[in-house]
């Protein structure tokens, strides 16, 4: 298995390590919140099935006459915060996120050797499949076949009715909205699970159901139930979801989720 980081959007961008780090600390934190109830053997715990964002530590080394440019192009991936990257744990398998910190840590005796400590903070704390999966409306459905609830990566299809509202939902609680005041029958809509989007001056938010109709976003979307991200629970398919008022044909794409 070798190791790489990529761009999630456009142009790929891949840095391949040329030696993997020696140390990859990986770990899951639970964001339950907890009352202690005082002078009493029991507690409340509250808890929706979430996890903090994971902070993942790399420690390694490059050597060699490229040892400089090979940090210098990690590096540069760490810098280029305003995109989202997949960091490979395996090589089929990444984790979606930005670099947060990195760091040079030369040590004397050690001249021909670039130390480095990195570390990526991941925006959801899953490791998706490198092979995304497309179910088209009418076909067999596809499964997730990872250990974990994964998220639907795209929606795309053309609105069946611009006097109707389109409506998704999954079985897990989750619900969209798309009004009907923002459509017109027959146009291209297309749902992504998340971009990093320019609000201003340079500064970049990552949005959750990014939704563009004939190629232009729309802030309309709106959550109509549950957490609003819409969802395909481990072992299931498809078939779990519901797309009400795109024309036959529609495509969903996700990929598969593991725990570390």
């Amino acid at each position: 298995m070798t190791m790489k980081i990529e761009n999630y959007f456009g142009t790929s961008d891949t840095f391949t390590f040329p030696n993997n780090p020696q140390s990859f600390d990986d770990s899951i934190v639970s964001n339950h919140t907890q009352t202690k109830i005082g002078y009493q053997r029991h507690h409340i715990f509250v808890s929706g099935g979430g996890i903090e964002p994971k902070k993942i530590v790399l420690t390694g080394f490059f050597f060699g006459t490229d040892d400089d440019s090979d940090y210098q192009t990690l590096s540069g991936h760490f810098i280029d915060n305003t995109k989202l990257k997949k960091l490979y744990f395996d090589s089929d398998r990444f984790y979606l996120g930005i670099g947060s910190q990195i760091k040079k840590t030369q040590s004397s005796g050690r001249t021909n050797f670039v130390d480095y400590v990195a570390t990526f903070e991941t925006l959801i704390g899953v490791l998706f499949s490198n092979t995304q999966k497309t179910y088209t409306q009418g076909d067999a459905h596809q499964t997730n076949t990872g250990n974990v609830t994964t998220f639907i990566e795209e929606i795309k299809g053309d609105v069946s009715d611009g006097a109707d509202s389109i409506i998704i939902s999954d079985n897990l609680g989750n619900s969209i909205t798309i009004p009907a005041s923002s459509l017109t029958t027959s146009q291209e809509v297309v749902i992504s699970l998340v971009k990093m989007v320019d609000s201003g001056s340079g500064i970049y938010v990552s949005e959750y159901n990014y939704t563009t109709v004939e190629g232009s976003q729309i802030k309309t979307t709106r959550t109509s139930d549950g957490l609003g991200i819409i969802q395909l629970g481990a072992t299931r398919t498809t078939l779990d979801l519901t797309v009400a008022n795109l024309d036959a044909g529609y495509t969903i794409k996700f990929r598969d989720a593991y725990s570390s």
